[in-house]
């Protein structure tokens, strides 16, 4: 995990469901790429270009169970709020805490509660584990044909180099769309001509962790290039039933041109997704 950025979960055995957390130690910018026909989301205006400039947050949460992962995120803000995190005013710290969540509703209905979000920031650490975990306890991917056929998926990450600059993807994967390698190799999903059930549910989830300094609109650009990266190996992506977004946070520790974030952004965006099913080369 790059440095200043910490990051904790919690899964939940029974809801086969959770939630990942990314805390950030240090001010920062963010930005946002949200293109998906039916997002599910909490308090992302802030970070979009003609708000509040280059705003910094203190926490990004992709929780499962829908809107209902909201419940969740207030015990972030809360467990925040008593570690004195946020931005000051007067006496009061406010946590900026931003989130997205998946519908993994899929063989229960078992809501989560605020202790989702107090266990998940009680060791913070530098490690992700990948694959069924957190928020992607519950993911599958390759809906095309009706839930039914969904294969499992869950939660990615993959990190790139280039001279000091840094660029890490987390990812959590739960498409109506198939994954293919970067070969266009069918990875996990089921071939289909077309959609053929129109009521599945899916979402691409992503965090884009950077150590270069952006201003706003660069964190909303490099978060839209790691969706692009996404849609490179899900297929297809940013359906009507979708709610594809992700995030970019900047820790601004080093001057770079922008367009070296950029491409970074796409590879690890793909490697972060095909990590979870093995396919990282």
């Amino acid at each position: 995990m790059i440095e200043g950025v910490l990051v904790g979960g919690y899964t939940d055995e029974k809801a086969n469901s959770g939630i990942t957390v990314l805390v950030a130690e240090k001010p920062n910018v963010a930005g946002i790429s949200q293109r998906g026909g039916s997002p599910a989301t909490l308090g992302t205006d802030l970070l979009r270009p003609m708000h509040r400039s280059n705003q910094s947050v203190d926490a990004i949460v992709l929780t499962g169970r829908s809107v209902f992962g909201f419940r969740a995120v207030n015990g972030v803000l809360l467990g925040l709020y008593n570690m004195g995190i946020g931005f000051k005013i007067g006496n009061l710290r406010i946590p900026i805490v931003v989130a997205a969540a998946i519908f993994d509703f899929y063989d229960n209905e078992i809501l989560p509660s605020e202790e989702w979000g107090f266990k998940a920031i009680e060791k913070l650490s530098t490690k992700i584990p990948i694959g069924r975990y957190w928020a992607g306890r519950g993911a599958t991917v390759g809906k095309l044909r009706g839930i039914k056929y969904g294969k499992p998926s869950g939660q990615g990450y993959f990190e790139m180099e280039k001279g000091r600059l840094k660029v890490g993807v987390l990812s959590i994967v739960n498409s109506i769309g198939n994954v293919y390698d970067e070969e266009g190799k069918l990875v996990a999903g089921i071939e289909s001509e077309g959609i053929t059930e129109n009521n599945a549910l899916g979402t691409t989830l992503g965090v884009v962790i950077t150590n270069a300094k952006l201003t706003n609109s660069d964190a909303c650009r490099v978060a839209s290039s790691a969706e692009n990266g996404f849609s490179s190996v899900i297929r297809p992506y940013n359906l009507s039933l979708d709610g594809d977004t992700v995030f970019t946070i900047a820790t601004n520790e080093i001057e770079v041109n922008v367009d070296e974030v950029i491409a970074l952004a796409y590879y690890a965006a793909r490697k972060s997704v095909l990590s979870i099913f093995g396919g990282v080369k």
